[in-house]
């Protein structure tokens, strides 16, 4: 029995799903659990602004990229979502002067229209298909 391959979406799942569940728990080092919707901007992991509540959003993202990586679907879904999720914390941290109550400075707001991108990546990238099976084939498969 073929085993499925695996797709780049579900590669790209894999790094983004990484990348956020160490920036969430580097950001609970940084920032504790107390004060969960506030921070200053100095509590910082490699220059982007952090504090509990998006160190929750940044774990469950994190931890819904892992699962993308088990599926060509679920790793679509998961780009979808990234998307969504990045994109409107990218536009939260442009409405809001002082970072809201994610405590996001612009550093910050780049990094999610990164991922927000990452998420187009993911869910509209080609997945390539397998070899094609030839006419001997089909008539004794």
């Amino acid at each position: 029995m073929d085993r499925p391959r695996t797709t780049a979406g579900q590669h790209l799942s894999l790094v983004a799903g990484v990348l956020l569940l160490v920036l969430g728990v580097a950001g609970f080092a940084v920032s504790g659990f107390s004060d969960f919707t506030g921070g200053t901007h100095e509590q910082q992991v490699l220059g982007l602004s952090t504090n509990p509540l998006l160190n929750v959003v940044h774990l469950v993202l994190g931890a819904l990229g892992l699962a993308g990586r088990t599926g060509a679907r679920r790793a679509r879904w998961y780009g979808v979502l990234l998307f969504l999720a990045g994109a409107a914390l990218f536009a939260y941290t442009g409405v809001t002067y002082d970072g809201g109550v994610l405590n996001a400075n612009w550093p910050m707001a780049t990094f999610h229209g990164v991922m927000a991108f990452l998420g187009l990546v993911i869910a509209f990238v080609p997945v390539r298909a397998g070899k094609r099976p030839g006419t001997a084939e089909l008539r004794h498969g």
